[in-house]
């Protein structure tokens, strides 16, 4: 079973140009080290997030990965609520509300 480390850091060796995410990822392993198992567990979930988005990420560069790796979890977050206002409204037009 892998631990919640090993996606990032086996990802450097398969995709060489994420490496500007991975080392963020990296740089935050001391707070998430801080942070109880299930909330590191959902931490890294959401850092890892941050992949889908690595062409915008590279462009932006080192100097910005950390706002960059913050705006790729926040437009994530965003999208996925949108996504669940949408089911929540079929729902409720579904039961006649």
């Amino acid at each position: 079973m892998k631990n919640e480390n090993e996606t990032y850091s086996s990802s450097s060796n398969l995709f060489p140009y994420d490496n500007i995410i991975t080392k963020e990822i990296e740089s935050w392993k001391s707070y998430a080290d801080c942070l109880r198992k299930q909330d590191r567990e959902l931490f890294y979930k959401m850092l890892n997030s941050c992949y889908k988005y690595s062409p915008s990420i590279n462009v932006q560069g080192k100097e910005y990965s950390t706002t960059s790796a913050l705006m790729s979890i926040l437009l994530e977050h965003h999208k996925e609520l949108l996504l669940q206002n949408k089911i929540d409204n079929i729902h409720n037009s579904s039961r006649g509300e």
